[in-house]
């Protein structure tokens, strides 16, 4: 992706593009940014349920729903588009935004997590490192879903992740 392809997209010339944007990775954090605020919007979005537990399993149904429909923008999340740590190491300045990905929707997942615990739906005793667990088992299901369609997937392997590694219990 180059500064020229993307003012070729919308429509304006090259250097107008830097009145907006400083650079490639200005406009690659740009764009991670609005697809994690899409994400969260999605996870928001899921309703308010009586037990808590249900409400965290409709979180994570909506997170790897987006993943399923999505699969371009969620790949812009993850560095399949963008590797952000070499962005950092030439734009250092952009340390607190980076910092700052993506944790809108793990607040989100751990606020979930720790409504379970809260109300005795989990037996998580830190809500912060279980939901990073269950974010890494979120993000293998999706991306393995991608990356080999024609495994048979157990039909209940969903719903197993979820409740294992967010230590749910009945």
């Amino acid at each position: 992706m180059t500064l020229r392809a993307v003012a070729r997209e919308v429509g304006i010339s090259a250097p107008a593009i830097y009145q907006h944007f400083p650079d490639r990775d200005g406009i690659l954090l740009a764009v991670t940014q609005r697809v994690f605020a899409e994400l969260g919007h999605e996870l928001r979005e899921v309703g308010d349920h009586s037990d808590p537990a249900d409400h965290l399993r409709a979180v994570c149904t909506a997170y790897l729903a987006f993943a399923e429909q999505w699969p371009n923008r969620y790949r812009i999340l993850f560095g399949a588009v963008w590797d952000a740590s070499q962005a950092l190491k030439h734009a250092p300045d952009l340390a607190d935004d980076l910092a700052a990905l993506g944790m809108e929707t793990f607040n989100i997942l751990r606020q979930a997590v720790a409504d379970c615990a809260e109300a005795g739906r989990s037996t998580s005793s830190d809500p912060h490192a279980d939901t990073a667990a269950l974010w890494v088992g979120l993000h293998g299901l999706a991306q393995l879903r991608v990356a080999a369609p024609l495994f048979p997937w157990p039909p209940h392997l969903q719903s197993s992740v979820i409740d294992r590694l967010s230590l749910l219990r009945d």
